[in-house]
């Protein structure tokens, strides 16, 4: 059974991006990787919240990683947050884009423990001190993560991520929940460095769902910890990565992609079943959207929504109501 599952998972890694070992040498307990390009002044925010935490040198490795940034000057930034002295400055030599940049960062992480902070992301001074403990008690884990706040570029709070549960410790049943949308920003993830070794990198065919797709494949291989406090703060705008593919109307698409990538790596028994319930959540949202938004959709951007239904097995009552709510959208995009 356990040579089963190591010949399982060396095969899933196989399919992605290797991160490298580290072997020797002393290493922090935790890195934080900051991948960026053409940063603004949010970063300073987000290299304050994290030396805010209170950790060591010895205790914590801090790195920018700038994707070959045409403008801007980030070690101004970073001398501003009063972090020169603390950061490493990387440079890619060319641009790798948002998957290789983030492997680029795994890469360079020495510690035990990876923080992917985006650019314009922050976390509570209490975020390390809070989450780190969780892997040195629970050796099985592979990953923690926080419940967190969506916030506007004003810092305003829009909405708070769903409570998973009341109290801390390890989740259950968790496979399933995460398989099914997305339920986890990266500002609110640890994961052991070990973990992405196994599973390996980010998928670099994915731009908006590299990261669902990436937890999925870690809670198929390990438990996962959770703590309630809000912790971590993800910040929406209208530069932001997420708000530049969804105006090109490749988010869709994306999730599409995420579900077909990940469906390999969940266990035989419950793959067709999750898959199923993951291409409905999907097109249950996107049609949701479609009403919520008040505008008519055009037949292309509903067609990773057609391709969803028809790939749903689990439920034919849901396959009926999505049909005829999706039969409702095409008639409104033939008005327009």
């Amino acid at each position: 059974m356990m040579v089963a599952m190591a010949a399982s998972m060396k095969s899933i890694a196989d399919q992605f991006t290797t991160i490298t070992p580290i072997v020797a040498g002393p290493r922090p307990v935790v890195s934080v990787m900051i991948p960026v390009y053409e940063p603004d002044r949010f970063l300073i925010d987000t290299l304050k919240s994290v030396l805010a935490g209170g950790l060591s040198r010895e205790e914590m490795q801090i790195a920018i990683v700038d994707d070959a940034s045409p403008t801007g000057d980030v070690a101004k930034l970073i001398a501003e947050a009063g972090a020169s002295d603390r950061v490493e400055l990387h440079r890619a030599d060319r641009n790798r884009g948002l998957a290789g940049n983030w492997n680029y960062c795994l890469q360079l992480a020495h510690g035990r423990i990876v923080h992917v902070l985006h650019q314009d992301d922050v976390v509570a001074p209490q975020f390390y001190r809070r989450m780190l403990p969780a892997f040195g008690k629970h050796p099985e884990i592979g990953m923690a993560f926080c419940r967190h706040a969506f916030v506007d570029e004003w810092d305003r709070t829009e909405r708070i991520s769903h409570r998973e549960r009341w109290f801390a410790g390890t989740l259950n049943n968790w496979l399933p929940k995460i398989a099914e949308w997305q339920r986890i920003q990266c500002p609110a993830a640890l994961v052991r460095r070990s973990a992405y070794e196994q599973v390996g990198g980010y998928r670099p065919d994915l731009h908006y769902a590299l990261d669902w797709e990436m937890w999925v494949r870690i809670a198929a291989q390990f438990p996962v910890w959770y703590e309630p406090r809000v912790l971590a703060r993800y910040r929406r705008h209208a530069s932001s990565e997420t708000n530049r593919l969804r105006s090109m109307s490749k988010l869709d698409t994306d999730v599409l992609k995420a579900i077909e990538t990940f469906t390999d790596s969940l266990p035989k028994s419950q793959r067709t079943v999750l898959a199923s319930r993951a291409y409905a959540a999907f097109a249950q949202r996107a049609l949701r959207q479609v009403r919520e938004s008040g505008a008519s959709s055009s037949q292309e951007r509903l067609r990773p929504v057609r391709i969803a239904i028809d790939r749903i097995t689990h439920s034919p009552r849901s396959v009926k109501r999505l049909r005829a709510d999706l039969r409702e959208a095409e008639r409104l995009a033939q008005l327009h």
